[in-house]
């Protein structure tokens, strides 16, 4: 879970990198390059982040339909 994490991050500071380059370069052809870099990396991270949130909810043992109950032997 930790590696989809740092994963998570990354994408968003490749993609806040993206944009400031597209933002800070003079040329058109670079400029709209940058543009959609960033806006594909920002859209991969939006995913990776539902992922990560389903499996956040999934694993969160406060949910009572996530609670296993543990029953003993008799006998024992």
């Amino acid at each position: 879970m930790k590696d989809l994490g740092d994963r998570l991050d990354k994408l968003r500071a490749n993609a806040s990198d993206f944009a400031l380059m597209s933002r800070r370069t003079s040329d058109p052809e670079k400029r709209e390059l940058f543009r959609r870099l960033a806006d594909e990396l920002a859209i991969e991270a939006l995913e990776l982040e539902q992922v990560v949130k389903r499996q956040r909810e999934r694993s969160s043992p406060s949910e009572p339909g996530n609670v296993v109950i543990l029953r003993l032997p008799e006998g024992d």
